[in-house]
């Protein structure tokens, strides 16, 4: 049985723990022993996520942003340590690592315990690290510690090679998805709980409360539509250090009763069932896996026109893209989206369409496997 440990910076609800999981989880189900190891426990979901995979998952820290140099450093001491007692435990066959920070970490850690498959993964940004950890970054896989540094998407390959990653390092996987099943019964039954009605628009958004998110201009956007259209409910889905923001915007809006901010949720699927637009417009994006879930569901979709989701909307057919930064031009285009209801019909049936074909979870993690055994 061939063994594969999957490393990641923090447990939380975002597109490159998403990555991780349905990964985990592909090839669990196809025999392997599969091991989910995070540095640490950011939003308290390890018991929950562990109660709903069948392979183990670990925390291996109780590091906290803002706890102090100090408390750190200690963390993230122990948490290398707990790392290299694990990988010399597990002894695996493969080893891949999500995110900068991960990488950082796990590589080097990696090469320490003799690991001969050992792969990093470059998903599109690196929000936050400084000019030296950039730096060690790229050290890290131009060098004999890494085999291949994994980019999600052409944007992803292109700011890694400006971070001065040698080509010849770089594989090209774009993320796939599992895709969400329209079901009627979970529709009605999501709606209920969230207390919606027959005649109420269900507008969702996934993704960390963080700046990049930027989900400051759904909210302006929905101060502006709240008269002409106050059947128009908004949700995001997701936590961070921008919600007390958001909340204050949203009272400042007076939206309280009309746009709802729901935390991390493990049941996103549902969501999605229950909505009629979907709505991602951040400032920076690689190939979001939010996005690419509900264009999988049938929802029609509204996104910034990045390079990454460019990737997933490549025409007007399968959504729609605009100008990131404008709540007027978002609060437009969520009207027009909505105002022709066969357009968005067929909109929404021709992205799921699209992205079960072109991004499938399966002929993603073939990939992966085939990098892995060498065929490639």
């Amino acid at each position: 049985m061939k063994r594969l440990f999957l490393f990641g910076s923090q447990i939380t609800v975002g597109g490159a723990q998403r990555v991780l999981l349905d990964q985990a989880q592909w090839f669990c189900d196809r025999g392997y022993d599969v091991q989910a190891v995070f540095f640490y426990d950011k939003d308290g979901l390890l018991e929950d996520w562990s109660s709903r995979y069948p392979f183990p998952i670990t925390a291996l820290s109780v590091y906290r942003r803002g706890a102090g140099i100090v408390k750190n450093f200690s963390g993230l001491f122990r948490g290398f340590l707990g790392l290299i007692r694990m990988l010399r435990q597990v002894k695996p066959d493969y080893f891949e690592s999500f995110t900068h920070d991960a990488n950082l970490m796990g590589i080097p850690a990696a090469w320490l315990c003799g690991i001969k498959g050992r792969f990093a993964a470059h998903h599109g940004q690196f929000v936050g690290q400084s000019g030296l950890a950039r730096a060690l970054h790229t050290r890290v896989i131009n060098s004999g510690m890494t085999e291949k540094l994994i980019c999600v998407s052409e944007r992803a390959k292109r700011q890694a090679l400006s971070e001065g990653i040698h080509e010849e390092k770089i594989e090209m996987i774009f993320n796939g998805v599992r895709p969400v099943d329209a079901d009627p019964v979970v529709r009605e039954q999501t709606r209920s709980e969230l207390g919606l009605g027959d005649a109420d628009v269900m507008i969702l958004s996934v993704g960390r409360l963080v700046s990049e998110k930027a989900q400051q201009h759904l909210v302006k956007a929905a101060e502006l539509l709240k008269e002409k259209h106050p059947e128009y409910c908004y949700f995001i889905a997701g936590e961070g250090p921008c919600r007390e923001a958001l909340e204050e915007q949203i009272r400042t809006a007076g939206m309280q009763d009309r746009f709802r901010l729901l935390g991390s949720r493990a049941d996103v699927d549902r969501l999605l069932n229950a909505a009629d637009l979907f709505v991602l417009y951040s400032d920076t994006e690689g190939m979001p896996v939010s996005l690419m879930e509900a264009m999988s569901a049938g929802l029609p979709c509204v996104a910034s026109d990045l390079e990454g989701i460019a990737q997933l909307i490549p025409d007007e057919r399968y959504g729609t893209l605009i100008p990131s930064g404008d709540a007027e031009l978002l609060a437009d285009t969520i009207e027009k989206a909505l105002s022709d209801p066969m357009k968005k019909a067929a909109c929404g049936k021709a992205a799921a369409k699209w992205i079960r074909d072109s991004f499938s979870l399966d002929a993603s993690c073939r990939q992966y496997e085939k990098l892995f055994e060498g065929r490639k």
